[in-house]
């Protein structure tokens, strides 16, 4: 009984959200003229809205994005939309958990390296600035960054080992291999990477690592989905 009243409470929740949106689009048209729709909401995440601005002005900041200023493919934003999904499910987790403050510092540093991956700080300004993005929207979007992260780091980074075996097997039929089709010299497992300063070794237990790290979010994301209440409203 109780499954069943959990069930008609979120469909009843549901109802009663579309019907707002429903009404807050119907009254948006309704005064024509008068009135400019100035964004779109796209989803619903546990009630939490998911815009096209929200997926524009994470393209914007992404380095490896296309520009979004300068028009972006359906396909693209629905990939957007489903990573965007994913980063506010952990994101409203994240913030259930008690954590160190994000400082202005934190905040600064981070954008800090953010604009290295832009040519330059005005690109980055340029970019950001034609979507709409403002210097303190900017630093909401970067507090949450580093909120995920953080939590990340805390719930999965963690809880991961790597062990000698795991290393040993991943060179020898990983790393050994992709090497020697390239026709060059497989270094030692403790010898250093070039202009990177770490050891092979440190670089693979990273990728190790990583891969775990990955494969416990997939899980948690998985399983958060499920009991999500994720309404998508409009296509991006």
């Amino acid at each position: 009984m109780r499954m069943q009243d959990d069930s008609l409470t979120r469909t009843l929740r549901a109802f009663g959200f579309l019907t707002f949106y429903f009404l807050l689009f119907t009254f948006y048209f309704a005064v024509g003229a008068r009135q400019k729709v100035v964004d779109q909401i796209i989803a619903l995440v546990n009630e939490e809205i998911i815009t096209r601005s929200d997926l524009l002005w994470s393209l914007a900041m992404d380095p490896q994005a296309p520009n979004p200023a300068e028009g972006v493919s359906s396909d693209l934003l629905r990939q957007k939309l489903d990573v965007m999904i994913d980063q506010r499910l952990i994101a409203q987790e994240a913030r259930r958990v008690p954590t160190a403050e994000i400082t202005a510092d934190d905040i600064n540093q981070r954008r800090a390296a953010l604009v290295k991956g832009f040519r330059s700080e005005q690109a980055f300004l340029q970019r950001t600035g034609a979507v709409g993005l403002t210097t303190e929207r900017v630093n909401e979007l970067i507090r949450e960054m580093l909120l995920i992260e953080r939590f990340v780091d805390f719930r999965f980074r963690s809880f991961i080992f790597v062990t000698e075996a795991e290393i040993e097997r991943y060179y020898n039929e990983t790393l050994a291999p992709h090497i020697r089709e390239r026709g060059q010299v497989v270094p030692a497992l403790d010898d250093k990477l070039p202009n990177e300063g770490v050891t092979v070794r440190a670089r693979i237990t990273e990728i190790i690592r990583q891969q775990k790290i990955n494969q416990e979010i997939d899980r948690f994301l998985n399983t958060t989905r499920q009991r999500a209440d994720i309404i998508i409203l409009a296509e991006p």
